[in-house]
């Protein structure tokens, strides 16, 4: 076995473990796959729009009488449908686009094509409720990286 994929193999089960992904394996290529094979399982709290607000390292350090994020969000909003479904629009260099790439279980948004689950919380504060949602960009998948997270409000 390569020498380096097995580091990254490595690599990549210590990084799930410290960041408490349900991560199955790692590719040739030593990308991390989340386990995406999870069953439905309803969400009346996340069904409806949720619109961005902010981007974190960390939940905690979001407050929200101040943005923490200085540049323009790429997720601009999520939609929960039911029976699992979404609607985002993202913002590309073309403009903004609408993406239905994504699916959702309570608790867990599935990219198919990335092979990642992020989960998600809905927290209440003060009178509004956030959606604190992992963000698993290719700096997870393939730098192994600690994923951050959009926060959107309803």
């Amino acid at each position: 076995m390569n020498r380096l994929f097995l580091v990254m193999m490595l690599f990549g089960g210590f990084a799930a473990t410290c960041f408490g992904t349900d991560k199955v394996s790692s590719d040739q290529k030593g990308r991390i796959e989340d386990n995406i094979n999870l069953p439905f399982a309803n969400d009346d709290a996340v069904l409806g729009r949720w619109t961005s607000v902010d981007f974190v390292d960390m939940p905690g350090q979001f407050n929200s009488a101040r943005r923490h994020f200085g540049d323009d969000l790429y997720m601009k909003e999520l939609k929960f449908l039911p029976g699992g479904k979404t609607s985002a629009l993202l913002g590309t260099k073309k403009g903004v686009e609408t993406s239905t790439v994504l699916t959702w279980t309570k608790g867990v948004v599935i990219h198919s094509g990335d092979k990642t689950a992020a989960k998600y919380e809905i927290k209440k504060i003060g009178d509004k409720e956030y959606l604190f949602l992992e963000w698993k960009s290719g700096d997870y998948t393939i730098r192994h990286m600690k994923p951050k997270y959009y926060v959107l409000k309803k």
